[in-house]
């Protein structure tokens, strides 16, 4: 199953319907056709597709992206033209049929006070004034990158920003942006550009302030020694299952890909670079919420604010 990748396409086939719905956040294709869909009261199913549709969803998506998947590479995480994230799994990796997510983005950047209280968000307010380090931390679909494209309305107009991402998310208002985006190889294994490789890019492009939009892998270490020579107010945002857990996650990615680093070395590295962490939690009502900011210094963790 091969799906072409040149021509741009505006919609996503007959699953379009559910992503124009407002009241739907994401869509999900499961067990070869089964679509189910996630609001404000959670999950529910929305109906069945038979293969062609599903053929046709890929090959809307593949197109709309400019990406490709096929049997040698069953995997497709791409953006879609409304900044939608679309992820497709084929068979034989996807067991019972092809998968297909596709989580919404909204359009607007929420306030900052759609994440906590006053206490809360003039806490951040200071951190971002003060230009400090921070990365914001969270669960999977917890608000991580609406909370950062919050805060990156709140840093000076003159500054330049210089974002990487591995599939673009974050929206901006800012006047000066520079956004670059990983890509994978291609059928020949070759043209890849990752994460690493435009993190230490990045660098020499001038940035005021720098954006990692999800640190997973091997850029964590170069990001890390990036902000310890004197890269501030940059941010990312990591997978965290507490704020206090996030300095060991950061640690453990560098421990993985680089594993000349001890734990306890790679851990004294991000206390060293950072100076904050946000954690971020989706309640069970849909609504995202900073339920903790942290002080990090290399010998302590402060709470500067935690939610009740």
């Amino acid at each position: 199953m091969l799906f072409p990748t040149q021509v741009m396409m505006s919609t996503i086939g007959v699953l379009q319907e559910h992503l124009d719905n407002p009241d739907v956040n994401e869509v999900m294709v499961v067990e070869g056709g089964n679509v189910w869909l996630e609001d404000a009261h959670g999950l529910h199913p929305a109906g069945q597709l038979n293969p062609d549709q599903i053929s046709q969803c890929i090959e809307h998506i593949c197109r709309a992206s400019g990406r490709r998947v096929d049997l040698l590479s069953p995997i497709l995480d791409a953006r879609l033209h409304d900044g939608s994230r679309a992820c497709v799994v084929l068979p034989p990796i996807s067991l019972g049929g092809c998968t297909i997510n596709i989580r919404k983005f909204s359009r607007r950047i929420l306030p900052l006070a759609a994440f906590g209280p006053s206490a809360c968000t003039d806490i951040l307010k200071h951190v971002i004034h003060e230009r400090m380090n921070v990365v914001v931390s969270g669960a999977t679909s917890s608000g991580k990158t609406s909370l950062l494209s919050a805060a990156a309305s709140h840093f000076c107009s003159s500054e330049r920003l210089v974002v990487v991402e591995d599939t673009a998310e974050l929206r901006f208002n800012n006047s000066h942006v520079v956004r670059l985006q990983t890509r994978p190889a291609n059928s020949e294994n070759l043209g890849e550009l990752t994460l690493q490789q435009l993190v230490r890019t990045s660098l020499r492009l001038r940035p005021d302030r720098l954006i990692v939009g999800e640190v997973r892998g091997a850029e964590a270490i170069d990001m890390l020694m990036a902000l310890t020579t004197g890269h501030r107010g940059s941010w990312a945002t990591v997978h965290a299952t507490s704020a206090r857990d996030t300095v060991s996650r950061l640690a453990a990615m560098i421990t993985r890909d680089s594993p000349q680093w001890s734990h306890e070395q790679s851990q004294e590295l991000a206390t060293s670079a950072l100076d904050a962490i946000v954690y971020i939690e989706r309640l069970p009502n849909g609504r995202r919420h900073i339920s903790e900011i942290l002080h990090i210094t290399k010998d302590s963790m402060q709470s500067l604010y935690e939610a009740t």
